[in-house]
């Protein structure tokens, strides 16, 4: 998802940026303790010519790498932003996986989980060799892809320990797991 312009984010991250850096408390302590531990490579230090161009080439990569994992982050967290407003206004017209249809893939999916336990003893969610379970474990797949960014931003690890706890909790009526995988258990 690039829908961000590098011209819209080097004007956040250069003049907006600079200027709420300034009044950031956290970030100007920090430039604080960056400025003391440089402190300790002066020129009396760095005995050698060619340790001191070392350090230099070093601080300006750090720079650089510095600049860009901001300029990425800010880009992520913008995508981010966008994608999570987007989705809640198709919501919002119900033009996407709704809950109904999200409590329908959990039932599927719970009866694939009871269909595999009854076949094989046990329930795996893949890793089948092939054949008509693997193709019914598919319904995870789709599962996956429907649930809320909330969910998805989480991580690939958590995110999957997110959904197997809320798709394995017996406890709860399939259209309640809906509500929680499609984001829509706080209205």
């Amino acid at each position: 998802m690039d829908v961000i312009s590098e011209e819209f984010v080097f004007a956040r991250t250069g003049e907006a940026l600079e200027a709420r850096i300034r009044n950031s408390e956290n970030f100007q302590q920090q430039m604080k303790s960056l400025h003391e531990a440089a402190k300790a490579f002066t020129r009396d230090s760095v005995k050698s010519d060619e340790c001191w161009k070392a350090f230099d080439s070093l601080e300006e990569e750090w720079t650089k790498y510095n600049i860009r994992y901001g300029e990425e982050s800010y880009r992520l967290g913008f995508e981010d932003g966008v994608q999570l407003a987007s989705e809640r206004e198709i919501r919002a017209k119900g033009s996407v996986l709704d809950v109904q249809d999200m409590a329908h893939l959990v039932s599927m999916y719970d009866a694939v989980k009871k269909l595999n336990k009854l076949l094989l003893g046990e329930w795996e969610i893949h890793g089948r060799d092939g054949g008509v379970l693997e193709e019914l474990d598919r319904v995870c797949d789709v599962i996956e892809h429907g649930v809320c960014a909330e969910l998805r931003f989480r991580g690939e690890d958590e995110m999957y320990e997110r959904l197997a706890d809320i798709l394995d909790d017996a406890g709860k009526a399939p259209e309640e797991r809906a509500k929680l995988l499609a984001g829509q258990d706080k209205e």
